[in-house]
């Protein structure tokens, strides 16, 4: 429904109609050798998994050492075999994943292939790691609390008993779980074609969305915890406030940076599943984009402070997925499933909100985003809708916001 809606006013041609790249071969050799055979990846090279710069490096060079310590699956080895060029000697055997315990029975040795996949050695002291564990977990909790208890999670009044500090404590993980992803090298520059992998961009734009989500967090709490004293308010709203443009331009300058020439978008030319009709994919666009602006909305009212902590869901749930999508361990389909349940959850902490209160504050956010996604779609600039929202928010301050219920 939400869907359907975002779709219908999201415009004639846009920045929507754009489709993922599906140019899979590079203009230069990527000529390998494994295990004393060579393989032409250059028709394949960027829909490799760890991006066309890693081949491109070992072009010409026996790269048998870092094929086999990656840890690839069985799909991998068999897939190499088709690009077999050496015909000199027909007589070797194709490329076969094997263990150097060959006691191991297939189970085994299936689940060592896992475990080294999802557990790589760029993170050895597992901070990464346990800190998706526990945000997996801490997202449950207060998902919980938003859904069949207190609407504020924890970071308001607490239904009366109070602000406390350990809502406050309890982001830290989630700053440090995106900070942490830079540990991981063997994210490709480039975006990888055919499947929704992670690379470097959306790394970066995911890490800095992701601290503006737990900024705003941090400052509705802390207004609710000096018991919105004016100043303390009024200076929480500007930080707030602020996060939205800072976030905005130095995602854009990550861009530039890491894309400079690219014609691509992190949302609109997301690779989709093989038989998704274009019409889908518009939806599902449409969607994300819509769910967009009303996570920055989300960070601008500064009234529930659980509001965008709310959004912060999709935001780091999207990354681990296109990791998983990456390991081979989820589809494409898999992914826009599941990232699409992650952007319905705060929908539906809404919609509890509005049938306690009875209050019609959440759909004023709900048009909003509506209009400014509307004025997205048929090219005005960002900058144009967000910096006048910014200065009225800041200016008017509280004047026409209900904040103190919380």
């Amino acid at each position: 429904m939400i869907m359907a809606i975002a779709a219908e006013y999201g415009g004639g041609q846009s920045r929507f109609d754009r489709v993922a790249p599906t140019k899979k071969h590079v203009d230069y050799e990527c000529v390998l050798t494994i295990a004393g055979r060579k393989y032409d990846l250059s028709s394949w090279a960027k829909a490799h998994p760890g991006g066309a710069a890693i081949l491109r490096k070992y072009n010409g060079l026996d790269a048998t050492n870092a094929f086999q310590r990656v840890g690839h699956s069985p799909y991998a080895y068999k897939l190499m075999n088709s690009f077999a060029i050496d015909t000199e000697n027909d007589s070797k055997e194709p490329l076969q994943k094997t263990d150097h315990l060959e006691k191991k029975t297939s189970n085994e040795l299936n689940r060592a292939a896992w475990m080294k996949k999802l557990f790589t050695n760029e993170d050895p002291q597992n901070i990464h790691k346990t800190c998706g564990v526990f945000v997996l977990l801490h997202f449950a909790f207060r998902y919980y609390q938003m859904l069949f208890g207190d609407i504020s999670a924890g970071f308001g009044r607490n239904a009366g008993k109070g602000a406390t500090v350990t809502p406050f404590l309890c982001l830290l993980p989630h700053a440090l779980l995106s900070i942490s992803s830079l540990i991981f090298h063997s994210v490709p520059r480039e975006r990888v074609v055919g499947l929704p992998m992670i690379w470097q961009e959306f790394r970066v734009h995911s890490i800095i969305f992701a601290l503006r989500s737990i900024v705003a967090t941090a400052c509705g709490w802390i207004s609710v915890y000096f018991n919105h004293d004016p100043i303390i308010r009024k200076a929480t709203v500007a930080l707030s406030s602020a996060s939205i443009l800072i976030s905005i331009y130095f995602a854009d300058e990550a861009t530039k940076k890491l894309c400079p020439s690219s014609p691509e978008s992190t949302t609109a030319t997301m690779p989709y599943w093989q038989d998704c009709s274009l019409s889908t994919q518009r939806r599902f666009k449409s969607f994300y984009a819509y769910c967009q602006f009303l996570a920055t909305l989300a960070c601008l009212s500064m009234t529930n402070p659980a509001w965008p902590f709310a959004v912060l869901l999709p935001i780091q749930l999207a990354a681990f997925l296109m990791t998983m999508v990456r390991k081979g361990f989820l589809t494409s389909k898999g992914y826009h499933l599941l990232y699409t349940a992650s952007l319905i959850m705060p929908f539906l902490v809404a919609i509890r909100r509005m049938y306690q209160t009875r209050h019609p504050d959440v759909m004023a956010l709900f048009f909003a985003g509506l209009a400014l996604y509307r004025l997205r779609s048929i090219g005005i600039d960002k900058y144009y809708l967000w910096v006048p929202l910014v200065f009225f928010r800041v200016w008017l301050g509280d004047k026409y916001i209900r904040y103190d219920r919380y």
